[in-house]
């Protein structure tokens, strides 16, 4: 800076704007100034040319390969390559050419403005760094100059961008363009080591800054978008039992809301650390396969119900949580294998509720469509029974955003009474969905009032039955596999065989057995379960009966045998005739009967509209209040949806999630 104050204070102005030289004859003034002689200058500007020129020729492919090797820019990679004793041959040919070509150039003027800008640049964003490190607060940021402010390095970086656009306003614009696009290839295709930049701390505080503000209240209806918690099963090899669960994921994701993968480990930390890393690394190598953005997190639990529990309350962070989980309906929830996994299905639609979250549970997942397929043409059927906050009709909206559902049309069906009036019903649901602009077509179905059939009786007291043998013998858990299991088989083949023209519902429901028909009817029950071939006693008759409420054939009876160790005693409930009397004479319970008859009716329409639909969408129903119903309830889902393929069954959290305002 002094060189430079005194060199003006010798020379005047004229002659310093005066380019060429022309006012002392074609010379250079600071020959003229020089002692003793002008060459003093020619010579010392040679040699220290030369000395730039090396310096930078040794150095420059050194930093070249350096920066090669660390893989910051991939498509310089192989300039990283040298000869066996780390000479950067490959990056010293590289700038080699690139000084020959100034030289070519053989305009000082013209390289100068390009060598400007790029060490005007350099130096901007050094000073920018500085600013920043110190007004973000980071720890390691300890500069050793005691009388330091960020005004400093900000004043310097105002300096060398005005400097950049007096020189050459269009050149610095080249300059700032080649350098926004090298860091942005960085940042996609580079980058494989942190170097702690500083625009990742400006992410840090941005981030934090977000999740304060996320705090001030609940987001307005228009701002909603799903929040997903995804819960996944691991095998014992800690992969994924269920992949297309993130397949679907992806395809909801057109809201860009927050995702969260979460899976559970059984066991301790201690013992189990490595389990969940690995399982971790798992969920990282799916989401990445299914292009599922978003974070993993796996949590540690001495049982899987608690861990399940952990993960709904403790997931996210701040204002940035999870409103809706995802969870897949448990396939084999009837076998006893699976029974902690129907348990852990419960808890999670009673925790969701109570926490007033939305729960999205897909039914038959394997048979989901992948990323990779296309449908073409089809439909997605919302049968909109009850209004749960507009979940039904918002997750349609954000699967037809994915290319997988793009070509499917949305039908929505609503269910009405013979009282109702169903021209003024579809009217005002058309009204609706045209205020909210979603395209769909509409469909009011009527619903007659029907008496009970005998196949919902019969099923609820099956369903029933189930339950009650289960408390009433005490069976060893293979035994009560094989008890389930038979009186399941039987069941189910006594309905098919019914033949309901030769029945009466309303008697089998609300009258009793005449007489002395229903001791006879008990004594056939036990006779049933003890076998055709046993032994006439005064408790089993050689004439054999069903289960099933109307008659059956001979032909068509199914027989169930227990061992010879139960009936000699082993169980006390099963060898003891009054038991099984009371247990097969039993009743079910009405408003049981009710809810399997609503779900049956409602399932035959669904089934007539909708058997087609590549995806059909129920309001699910919440769950039982007491542990007793727990199996109920499932049979009732089943029932629900039998004979569909794809069904996604939504509870809403309890809010409005679709607006009519944009």
């Amino acid at each position: 800076m002094s060189c430079v104050v005194l060199f003006g204070a010798c020379v005047e102005g004229v002659v310093l704007r005066d380019k060429f030289g022309e006012g002392v004859n074609g010379n250079l003034v600071i020959g003229t100034l020089a002692w003793p002689s002008p060459w003093v200058i020619v010579f010392g500007s040679f040699f220290s040319t030369c000395g730039a020129g090396l310096q930078s020729l040794t150095g420059a492919p050194r930093l070249l390969q350096a920066i090669a090797r660390d893989g910051i820019i991939p498509f310089l990679r192989v300039f990283g390559h040298g000869k066996a004793n780390g000479e950067p041959t490959w990056a010293l040919l590289l700038t080699a050419s690139i000084c020959e070509i100034g030289i070519i150039i053989a305009s000082l003027d013209a390289v100068a403005p390009i060598l400007s800008m790029f060490f005007l640049m350099c130096y901007m964003f050094v000073n920018l760094a500085c600013a920043l490190q110190t007004l973000l607060r980071t720890p390691n940021w300890r500069p050793r100059f005691k009388f330091y402010h960020w005004a400093l390095s900000f004043l310097g970086m105002s300096l060398c961008l005005s400097l950049m656009f007096i020189c050459s306003w269009y050149y610095a614009i080249v300059a700032m363009g080649i350098a926004g696009c090298i860091y942005k290839y960085i940042e996609f295709c580079g980058a494989e080591k942190e170097w702690g930049d500083g625009i990742r701390g400006i992410s840090l505080s941005a981030a934090r800054y977000a999740l304060m503000r996320l705090e001030e209240g609940p987001p307005h209806t228009k701002n909603w978008r799903p929040q997903i918690l995804v819960l996944v099963g691991l095998d014992g090899e800690q992969n994924v039992e269920q992949p297309r669960l993130l397949s679907l994921t992806n395809q909801l994701k057109a809201g860009k809301g927050l995702t969260i993968v979460g899976a559970c480990v059984e066991g301790t930390y201690l013992n189990n650390h490595p389990q969940a890393q690995k399982a971790d690394q798992s969920l990282r190598k799916l989401m990445e396969t299914e292009r599922v953005k978003g974070f993993s997190q796996v949590v540690i639990s001495s049982n899987l119900r608690d861990a399940t529990s952990h993960l709904i309350q403790a997931g996210g962070l701040g204002g940035l949580r999870h409103n809706a989980v995802l969870v897949s309906f448990p396939k084999n929830w009837k076998q006893a294998a699976d029974n902690q996994r129907l348990r852990n299905f419960i808890e999670v639609v009673r925790e969701t509720t109570a926490a007033h979250l939305a729960l999205i549970v897909p039914k038959n997942i394997s048979a989901y469509p992948s990323n990779g397929e296309r449908f073409t043409e089809g439909h997605i059927d919302v049968w909109w029974i009850v209004h749960d906050g507009g979940m039904l009709m918002l997750l349609p909206f954000l699967l037809r955003q994915h290319k997988v559902w793009r070509k499917c049309k949305m039908r929505i069906f609503t269910v009405a009474q013979m009282d109702d009036n169903s021209i003024q019903m579809k009217k005002d649901l058309l009204t609706f969905l045209y205020h909210l602009r979603l395209d769909a077509e509409v469909e009011v179905v009527e619903m007659h009032d029907s008496d009970i059939s005998a196949y919902t009786y019969e099923k609820t007291l099956v369903m029933e039955q189930r339950s009650q043998i289960l408390k009433e013998m005490h069976l060893t858990k293979n035994e009560r596999e094989r008890e389930i299991q038979s009186i399941t088989d039987v069941s189910r083949g006594s309905i098919r065989r019914k033949n309901p023209s030769n029945l009466h519902p309303q008697k089998s429901i609300t009258e009793e057995p005449a007489g002395g028909s229903m001791e006879e009817k008990a004594e056939e029950e036990v006779q049933l379960i003890q076998g055709k071939n046993a032994t006439p006693t005064p408790t089993s008759p050689t004439s054999p009966a069903s289960l099933s409420v109307g008659a059956v054939t001979p032909g068509e009876e199914v027989q169930m045998t227990w061992s010879d160790d139960i009936d000699k005693g082993k169980n006390p409930a099963v060898a003891n005739p009054e038991t099984v009397r009371d247990m097969f004479n039993m009743k079910p319970n009405q408003s049981n009967v009710r809810r399997m008859h609503h779900a049956q009716k409602l399932n035959e329409v669904i089934v007539k509209k909708s058997q087609e639909a590549k995806l059909v969408l129920l309001n699910m129903p919440g769950p039982p209040k007491n542990r007793t119903g727990e199996e109920n309830y499932m049979e009732f889902l089943e029932v629900l949806t039998e004979g569909l393929n794809r069904v996604l069954l939504v509870r809403g959290g309890g809010r409005e999630v679709i607006t009519i305002y944009s």
